[in-house]
């Protein structure tokens, strides 16, 4: 079950934080930008199709346009 987002991010095919918004305090920049160890990990995996990445406790959803990326998340 899905509770509130706790951050939005807008991040950049470099991994550089962009833009974010803290909603509930539980959620850093430095996790945000873990996300793209574990999609790289994730693209490896022929099998997983879908837009979520989940880490220690944290999930994120994500959507691409062009070379950015716009993330919410929470926490699990």
């Amino acid at each position: 079950m899905v509770g509130a987002v706790s951050a939005l991010f807008l991040l950049d095919i470099k991994d550089r934080v962009l833009i974010w918004r803290d909603y509930r305090g539980d959620v850093t920049a430095v996790q945000a930008e873990r996300f793209f160890t574990r999609l790289i990990e994730k693209k490896g995996d022929p099998e997983s199709h879908d837009p979520m990445v989940y880490d220690k406790g944290l999930t994120y959803m994500f959507i691409q346009h062009n070379n950015v990326f716009l993330i919410p998340t929470w926490r699990t």
